[in-house]
């Protein structure tokens, strides 16, 4: 779940099948504003996650608020976006959260349909790619559509006390499912997938409050990002490991794989193996590995300092070597003058 240092007690995450997405930390992008304030108070109020999407898989937005917080306004108000477009925006009250806890969930866009309240629940769906030759036009304008995709974020406002209003509905566009987008434009995010309106079921309408944010718009208690990738696409920007990195996990199967081989050996024998494969394994992993450069003629290889060998001394007389122990022959050595 994403939390705030700021904001202790409120709880966001992406739900998917019943059980909350991995988060995976990162750093905040750089806010940009016209209000260098502004900015510097969202940057300091800001959490962003990555979470790892799967094609065509329903999600939901889960909110919880509990102690410590404090609510000290009419209304908390959580706005939810998915690709840039609102999707709701749950307002808890003093009512509300008088017994200390609160529970939402945002499954997708609420619509209207001949006078009768039905709910597209959001999912993820995968982004046609090509890397065929094409203009730079083309280009921009691939760009210009998916800019706005890979994103789910909550942003959480104090507001004021509202008066009813008329219920409207959020209007919703998706990337055409048809078109492939290049590569190019979509490989520096890694973005590889957008937000769609899948499954519609018949939901009660909501009641509306118009109210007005205390604090500003640019000014939120703080705010929840998660960047929804796939699994591949969370690789090659690294936040998952490799398939083929070496965990600790791996290594305690080799030894148990090692084992079961020298299960049929003779004790003391299966010992010495074992201390000989660790032997070999240590000097593997101690052993530096340098990169020599090997020239066409040994006269190109010149010694930093010439070694002279050391002088033989001469030997004078006989020397008598026993070979064997049981032979009592001798064998002479000559003088080497």
């Amino acid at each position: 779940m994403a939390v705030l240092d700021s904001l202790q007690g409120i709880e966001v995450m992406v739900v998917v099948d019943g059980k909350a997405l991995t988060e995976y930390s990162t750093e905040n992008d750089l806010v940009k504003h016209t209000n260098p304030a502004a900015a510097a108070h969202r940057q300091a109020r800001t959490v962003t996650k990555y979470i790892e999407s799967t094609t065509d898989k329903a999600f939901l937005v889960r909110l919880s608020v509990k102690a410590p917080f404090m609510l000290d306004c009419p209304h908390l108000c959580f706005a939810v976006t998915a690709d840039g477009q609102s999707i709701d925006r749950p307002l808890m009250s003093k009512e509300g959260y008088a017994r200390g806890e609160w529970l939402c969930e945002v499954e997708g866009v609420i619509g209207k349909l001949e006078s009768r309240g039905q709910l597209a629940a959001m999912k993820f769906s995968e982004i046609k790619t090509t890397d065929e030759v094409t203009d730079s036009a083309a280009l921009k304008i691939h760009k210009l559509e998916t800019d706005r995709v890979g994103e789910i974020s909550i942003s959480v406002g104090r507001e004021t006390n509202g008066k009813t209003a008329a219920f409207k509905g959020c209007a919703f566009s998706e990337l055409d499912s048809d078109k492939k987008y290049h590569e190019k434009v979509l490989a520096k995010d890694g973005k590889s997938h957008g937000v769609i309106l899948g499954d519609r079921k018949s939901w009660i309408l909501p009641r509306i409050l118009h109210t007005t944010p205390i604090d500003g718009i640019d000014f939120p208690l703080g705010v929840f990002r998660f960047k929804y990738r796939s699994a591949a696409a969370l690789r090659t920007l690294h936040v998952l490991p490799q398939p083929d990195d070496a965990g600790p996990a791996d290594e305690e199967a080799a030894v148990a794989g090692e084992d079961d081989e020298l299960r049929d050996l003779d004790p003391e024998l299966r010992e010495r193996m074992k201390r000989l494969l660790a032997r070999a394994k240590g000097s593997i992993k101690s052993e530096p590995k340098i990169k020599r450069d090997h020239s066409d003629s040994e006269e190109d290889v010149k010694p930093s300092k010439k070694v002279k060998p050391a002088k033989r001394k001469k030997q004078i007389g006989k020397t008598t070597i026993d070979l064997t122990e049981d032979s009592d022959e001798e064998v002479p050595v000559l003088p080497l003058d």
